[in-house]
C-alpha cells in the first residue's frame, strides 16, 4: 500500500516544469518557486479504498502568473496519476484558489484534488 501524499508528490517531480520542485514539508531555505503537498481530508472505506483530498499549493514569490499557469498544468493533467500508479483509481480536480500567502509575501495557488487510492 502506497502512501497518496507520497505518491503525488513523487509523481508532481517528474512532472513539474523546469525549476519547481515538490515537497511534503516545507523546505528549510525557502525556494523563489516551490509545491507544497498535504492530505486535507477524505474517508476510508471498507478498509481497501483511501478516498484522498489532496491539497497542492504552488508558491511562487515574485510571479502570480507563472504560480497560476503552472498550477493550472498541473489541473490540466491530473488524471495522469491514475497511470502513473496503479494503486490510484480516480484522480480529478475539486477545486483550484488563488490564494496569496501574505505573511510569507508569496503567490499562491491552491489545488484540491481527489485521489483514490486502493489499500
Amino acid at each position: 500500500m502506497a502512501n497518496i501524499e507520497a505518491t503525488v508528490i513523487t509523481w508532481l517531480n517528474t512532472v513539474l516544469p523546469t525549476g519547481w520542485v515538490a515537497y511534503g514539508d516545507k523546505p528549510k531555505t525557502t525556494p523563489t518557486k516551490y509545491v507544497l503537498v498535504d492530505r486535507t481530508g477524505g474517508p476510508r472505506e471498507s478498509m481497501v479504498l483511501d478516498r484522498a483530498v489532496i491539497l497542492i499549493e504552488f508558491y511562487h514569490k515574485s510571479s502570480r502568473s507563472e504560480a497560476s499557469e503552472t498550477a493550472n498544468a498541473i489541473a490540466d493533467i491530473i488524471i495522469q496519476l491514475e497511470a502513473y500508479n496503479n494503486d490510484v483509481t480516480h484522480a480529478s480536480v475539486n477545486s483550484l484558489v488563488n490564494l496569496d500567502d501574505t505573511l510569507a509575501q508569496f503567490h499562491r495557488y491552491q489545488l484540491y484534488i481527489d485521489a483514490f487510492n486502493r489499500r
